[in-house]
């Protein structure tokens, strides 16, 4: 291996991010776009500054698997069925009725009837990567549009299997296209129990044991072990390794490490989805673009208005309000990433010649590319769409004026009880499953996490708590969470405990507003120093 370059590569990839998505979201354009336009200027098909797309989108495709695990980290079971079948019955119906019309369209430009179902199962997938990523981004995954496009995405995830058979078989013998479907969804019902059991019965239970002492190297590592493995498991069984991992995540969605297993994921699926939307980029060639201009240009404005006319008439057909019928088109209009795949088949089984396969290719590319400036211009023309995006899955809303007690050990326990009296709600944060046990025995409800990670304070909904309550037995994590507290949520009131009079001027220079010795009466103190005046700002 040649290990310079490779670390030059990542240099770049590196540096053209830093460069590119803050100057994208500067100009008021979505971060995916700072992505493209970066993978597109150092691609091989501009300067050239990386050469090898096929390693990097190799590696760029665990961004996809990673990003609908932690989807399925906020679906458990029971809120997934509250998305209600008509959303599932849109998915269905975009997917026929999208490939109906472009196999049609396909036999009347000429080509045969099997390599046209092929095209047409290309381009009626979508990008699940680039919509979940611009839903998050606007905060609308949870929105009603939200709901539905990512329902109709979850279909498409599950019909790459059964596609990509028909597409191997069509280019054999077609007789046999009925039984290998059969065996197609037999095995794919079989992997999706079998994930289902062992993940109840096997995996669960695993996570206890290890989050005992904070063992965060041992439980990433399990993390991305699941992960991993029911990706590959799906795969195996013909489904992609996207929809086992987000069957993973919703196996972990109603247990108590959700948060934490949200927080240790979050790094992998950032750098890793930047990465992806990157090698988009890198595709476009804009030789080939300008070469092929007329016929790109066909297929692409075709591409967008048959599939955002399809979904938008489908969703009106099944009651939804106009406006995000249409917003949910333009969602879904662009192709995605399970084309390439669909293509590589048909080219390998001679339904499809090269040069025809890289201009879909090309057309896939471009159409993944105008996603997100579609969704902005729909999010302009539909006002309607912007209210939308407060509707939440979950009908109780998060959590408004409450206490949020880091480290619920014996301290944060009296802290807790004491501020329950006083008529405060308490919301609690350990990493420490006994401490978790015996606070969720005494009725107070506590998240499983470690508090120096941003994204498990945002679960417990610090930016909207009116003070903070730091109540570890550890000098220098609590040293620690105090500074990152106050760099982060610079107005937040924070009250720390301390045991001795040097600890207790370090956690005031950090940024705690008040601190409490232990000697004085931890819990009275704590508690008690809730109900004062709201500090300045504090400065250091």
């Amino acid at each position: 291996m040649d290990h310079p370059s490779y670390l030059a590569d990542v240099l770049i990839f590196l540096l053209a991010a830093v460069v590119a998505v803050p100057l994208f979201r500067r100009l008021g354009l979505a971060a995916v776009l700072g992505y493209i336009g970066a993978g597109a200027v150092i691609g091989p098909h501009a300067f050239g500054l990386v050469e090898r797309i096929d390693s990097a989108r190799a590696l760029a495709e665990f961004g996809v698997v990673f990003l609908l695990f932690t989807v399925g980290l906020e679906l458990p079971l029971d809120r997934l069925r509250a998305l209600g079948g008509g959303k599932f019955a849109l998915g269905l119906l975009q997917v026929l009725l999208t490939m109906a019309v472009f196999s049609g369209a396909g036999i009347a430009f000429g080509l045969p009837p099997q390599a046209a179902v092929v095209v047409a199962a290309a381009l009626a997938l979508s990008s699940t990567a680039m919509v979940l990523q611009l839903l998050a981004e606007r905060g609308e995954l949870t929105s009603q549009a939200g709901r539905s496009a990512f329902a109709v995405l979850l279909v498409q995830d599950i019909a790459v299997g059964p596609l990509l058979v028909i597409t191997l078989v069509l280019g054999g013998a077609p007789e046999a296209v009925a039984e290998a479907l059969f065996w197609s969804v037999l095995k794919a019902l079989a992997a999706v129990i079998g994930i289902l059991a062992v993940g109840r019965w096997v995996v669960r239970p695993i996570y206890g044991p290890l989050s005992e002492g904070g063992q965060i190297e041992t439980f990433t590592a399990l993390t991305l072990l699941i992960v991993l493995a029911t990706g590959l498991a799906t795969e195996l069984a013909g489904l992609s390794m996207a929809f086992g991992a987000f069957l993973a995540g919703m196996l972990l969605a109603d247990t108590r490490h959700r948060h934490q297993v949200a927080a240790v994921i979050q790094p992998f699926r950032g750098l890793l989805l930047g990465l992806f939307f990157m090698t988009v980029g890198m595709a476009i060639d804009a030789g080939g673009v300008v070469s092929r201009a007329g016929a790109l240009a066909a297929i692409v404005v075709g591409l967008l208005i048959v599939k955002t006319a399809v979904a938008a008439a489908i969703g009106a057909a099944l009651g939804m309000p106009r406006g995000r019928a249409i917003y949910v088109g333009l969602l879904l209009a662009g192709s995605g990433e399970f084309g390439f795949v669909l293509l590589g088949a048909a080219v390998g089984r001679s339904l499809l010649d090269s040069p025809d396969a890289q201009l879909l290719g090309m057309a896939i590319t471009l159409s993944m590319a105008a996603t997100p400036l579609l969704a902005f211009a729909g999010r302009r023309a539909l006002p309607d769409i912007a209210q939308e995006s407060g509707e939440r899955v979950e009908a109780a809303g998060p959590h408004s004026d409450h206490v949020v007690v880091a480290g619920f050990g014996r301290a944060g326990r009296e802290c807790a009880a004491q501020l329950r009296e006083a008529g405060r709600l308490p919301v609690g944060i350990d990493i420490h499953a006994d401490n978790i046990t015996a606070g969720r025995r005494l009725g107070f409800e506590v998240f499983h996490g470690d508090a120096a990670r941003p994204e498990v304070l945002e679960a417990a909904g610090v930016e909207n708590a009116s003070a903070v309550i730091v109540a570890f037995n550890d000098p220098r994590r609590a040293v620690t969470i105090v500074g990152q507290l106050r760099y982060i949520f610079p107005r937040l009131r924070i009250v720390a405990r301390a045991h001795d009079e040097h600890w207790a001027e370090e956690l005031r220079r950090v940024g705690a507003d008040t601190v409490a010795v232990e000697m004085q009466g931890v819990a009275d103190k704590l508690a008690g120093s809730i109900d004062d005046a709201e500090p300045e700002p504090n400065a250091g």
